[in-house]
């Protein structure tokens, strides 16, 4: 409030005096209802940044890719739109339970998430996986979008296992555990992922050892290692 009092002093000269007059005379005798607009102003600016994504941009290239899925420029234009971080996917998808909050994105998480993984057919491989790859590090395992993006990094990995590994390999050690640990993250005991751990493990030790060392590490803390629901404590 004193802030834009202020305003009106330093610049009453150089505009329209009557005005800027008018305006503190306004600001002066309307205290409550300028600090109620200001108040609202900061808030829905603050919640306008709740996506870090565009959503409108995301929503569009969605249903324009599903009407026309066989075209580059629909393929590319969705694939550009969707989140390239955990960041960005996580505040796009999440469910959150408060009453006014929008969970629009939050009942669009599996449809647009199964578009990535299979309607963008067209996108360079390399392009594809680094974005794949770098959407899940960092990424923390929890119910529905978080355990469809897990389920569709299994997918990818093995159709297009050379590309991925190799984009592994490109990232520093510390991202590369980020990545690992999202990939075996589980909250029970699995034989397809045991036994997914060992063929991965087999089939590539020879081309990327370090990178099947950090794999291993990942998998020794996570797999059957982290929970869902409940908090963090042993069961």
């Amino acid at each position: 409030m004193k802030e834009l009092l202020d305003f009106f002093d330093k610049y009453g000269e150089s505009g329209n005096n009557y005005t800027n007059v008018s305006l503190r005379r306004f600001i002066m005798k309307n205290k409550i209802l300028v600090s109620i607009v200001l108040t609202l102003s900061v808030a829905i600016n603050g919640m306008s940044q709740t996506f870090l994504v565009d959503t409108a941009k995301l929503n569009s290239s969605y249903r324009k890719l599903v009407g026309q899925p066989n075209t580059i420029e629909r393929q590319k234009a969705f694939f550009d739109a969707f989140p390239n971080t955990w960041s960005e996917f996580i505040t796009t998808y999440q469910y959150v339970s408060k009453k006014d909050y929008d969970l629009t994105m939050y009942r669009l998480a599996q449809k647009q998430i199964e578009a990535l993984g299979g309607r963008v057919t067209l996108i360079n491989d390399s392009l594809y996986c680094r974005k794949i790859v770098n959407v899940a590090i960092g990424g923390v395992l929890d119910a529905d979008a978080p355990s469809y993006y897990r389920d569709l990094l299994h997918r990818v990995m093995w159709d297009k296992m050379d590309v991925m590994l190799y984009t592994i390999s490109q990232l520093r050690k510390g991202h590369q555990m980020l990545f690992w640990q999202f990939y075996w993250s589980s909250n029970v005991k699995s034989k397809p992922l045991e036994t997914e751990f060992y063929r991965l493990s087999k089939l590539n030790i020879d081309s990327y050892p370090e990178e099947m060392k950090i794999m291993k590490t990942a998998f020794d803390y996570f797999y059957d290692g982290v929970n869902i629901d409940g908090g963090y404590l042993k069961e």
